[in-house]
């Protein structure tokens, strides 16, 4: 009788490890952003943890707002590099949430938000400034048209103001 070597059952311990693991990260419920439309939005990213022994990381979800300024959400992109294109669709609303979270190893990990509903309109480019530096946090979105050198602040809009545009386009 031949003896079958000991390392076999490591192949089938590993495989069902790696299930085990892409199972329970498909559970997380993040989703990476599709990467299919026409790149409209540019975010540029900054992050300062202040110290070397922490690490700050930055997240952009996006979700659709329906008519009736219900939130479906699409999947997320890792704001892991300086400037990121994404495209999002034109002329009806996303909500755009930018997620900063901090862990260190002296530290307490902490998790902070900054969230806005955008309706790009066609033809138009956004740059998004997302910066994270000792603990405070500020995002700052300009509307500009390719070939003019002007571009606007767009203010951040909570979600309950998409009520008030639904309210005004139906009436």
């Amino acid at each position: 009788m031949r003896e079958q070597p000991r390392f076999v059952g490591l192949g089938w311990r590993a495989s069902g490890a790696a299930f085990l693991i892409g199972f329970l990260a498909g559970c997380s419920g993040i989703k990476t952003y599709p990467d299919g439309l026409n790149k409209n939005l540019l975010v540029h990213t900054s992050t300062d943890s202040a110290s070397i022994l922490s690490r700050v990381r930055a997240s952009l979800s996006i979700s659709n707002v329906d008519a009736q300024c219900r939130i479906q959400y699409e999947g997320t992109v890792d704001l892991d590099r300086n400037s990121i294109p994404v495209g999002i669709p034109v002329e009806r609303w996303s909500y755009l949430v930018f997620d900063f979270s901090s862990s260190g190893l002296l530290a307490n990990s902490s998790t902070m938000a900054q969230a806005t509903l955008l309706k790009p309109r066609a033809g138009y480019r956004y740059d998004i400034e997302v910066t994270y530096r000792d603990d405070l946090y500020n995002v700052v979105i300009r509307e500009s048209r390719p070939g003019i050198t002007h571009a606007r602040d767009i203010d951040l809009k909570r979600l309950d103001a998409c009520q008030h545009s639904a309210e005004v386009s139906s009436g």
